[in-house]
């Protein structure tokens, strides 16, 4: 694989400049795995910026209500890292639980988060 900056920075611009985020035009993914991943996955979508769900949470609304633990696979499995909004599950008493990419990033894509909103509000 060869990095493309030239291609890829107005992606990571529209990604990460919240005044480039129109509802008429979204962005467009294609999400590959297995279609227990996806459903996962696109719960994920589902979760708006500056909200948090949890592992059980999201194994309920898959309609699979014991699978926090399958959740947390297929959540760890996720192949596009704040686009698909992973960053957003805690575990079911609020707290930080193991992140893909670490922790510190993780409480850095909240933090983010929280920021945007707050100067939102």
């Amino acid at each position: 694989m060869v990095a493309d900056s030239a291609r890829t920075a107005p992606i990571a611009r529209r990604i990460f400049d919240p005044t480039l985020w129109q509802a008429e035009q979204p962005l467009r993914v294609v999400l590959i795995g297995t279609d227990w991943e996806v459903r996962v996955w696109q719960a994920l979508l589902r979760i708006p910026m500056g909200r948090l769900a949890t592992y059980s949470g999201i194994a309920g609304k898959v309609c699979s209500p014991a699978a926090a633990r399958a959740v947390g696979a297929a959540v760890g499995k996720n192949p596009i890292a704040f686009v698909v909004p992973c960053h957003r599950v805690i575990g079911k008493a609020g707290e930080l639980t193991g992140y893909h990419w670490g922790l510190t990033r993780k409480r850095a894509m909240l933090g983010w988060e929280a920021g945007k909103m707050a100067a939102a509000a």
